[in-house]
């Protein structure tokens, strides 16, 4: 592994990337823990011109995400990289149904994988980017099942698209605004008069709401260690920590764990 070497997980919305800014080396036959690996992530709408990225450097591949279709730019750079492409049969988790998506499959076991170095048990990943999902894996390390809805996001654009006086938030590039990257004071201000702020709050505050009752059904089954990631999961933690939620905050879960699995010897 060198630096300058590229991971992409291709989201509903944005596409993510991991690139390697130091070298790591691993024994041959032995894995690159991503942890020991300097790593600099971003995130952006899909690139309107794929023929201009580096794929030359890309480790690996994994795509939740629609993907280019025959005709469109970066169809043939993808299917030309099939080969990198990093599937559920490389995710050691058990009980994995062959439908469940390649995101929720990773960043289960990267927290399942961080939780065992600190003892162990069952985890709750609530992943906060353009849908909410939480996935449960048992403290076996098997796949428990989980819950989806809207995220922020989502929700604030079936809010403007499907009512007539509601706005459609935008930000400045054009695109639905993340709650992420708002500055509104949620904490003090949970009343909003505003029509806007409302919206935003009333979106995250059902968001942060929905992962601390999925945290305490969980709880209810075996001890479970909350672990929060995706876009929104920054705006979401002081929430949850109001609520006395105990929680970590691992925002680039899916990635870490693409840079892990893939620096794996072959399925």
């Amino acid at each position: 592994m060198a630096a300058g070497d590229l991971w992409l997980l291709i989201g509903n919305s944005r596409w993510h990337w991991a690139e390697a800014i130091g070298h790591a080396g691993a024994g041959s036959g032995s894995a690159v823990d991503s942890a020991s690996v300097p790593l600099r992530f971003s995130h952006s709408p899909p690139s309107p011109d794929p023929g201009g990225l580096a794929w030359s450097r890309l480790r690996a591949w994994a795509a939740v995400g629609r993907l280019p279709s025959p005709g469109e730019p970066g169809f043939g750079r993808l299917q030309a990289l099939e080969s990198r492409r990093l599937g559920l049969g490389r995710v050691p988790l058990l009980q994995l149904p062959p439908w469940l998506g390649i995101d929720r499959a990773l960043v289960g076991w990267q927290a399942w994988w961080h939780q065992s170095q600190r003892g162990g048990g069952a985890v709750l990943v609530a992943d906060a980017g353009t849908a909410l999902s939480l996935t449960r894996v048992a403290a076996t390390g098997a796949f428990a099942g989980g819950r989806l809805q809207p995220g922020v996001s989502l929700q604030l654009q079936s809010l403007g698209q499907s009512t007539a006086l509601l706005p459609l938030l935008k930000s400045g590039a054009g695109e639905l605004i993340t709650v992420a990257e708002a500055t509104d004071p949620w904490l003090t201000d949970p009343w909003p008069i505003e029509t806007e702020r409302a919206m935003r709050a009333g979106c995250l505050l059902g968001v942060a709401a929905a992962v601390a009752q999925a945290w305490r059904d969980a709880q209810q089954l075996e001890p479970t260690a909350l672990w929060l990631t995706g876009g929104d999961a920054p705006a979401l933690s002081p929430l949850l920590q109001q609520e006395q939620v105990p929680h970590e905050l691992a925002a680039e879960l899916a990635l870490e764990a693409l840079v892990t699995l893939s620096s794996e010897p072959g399925p």
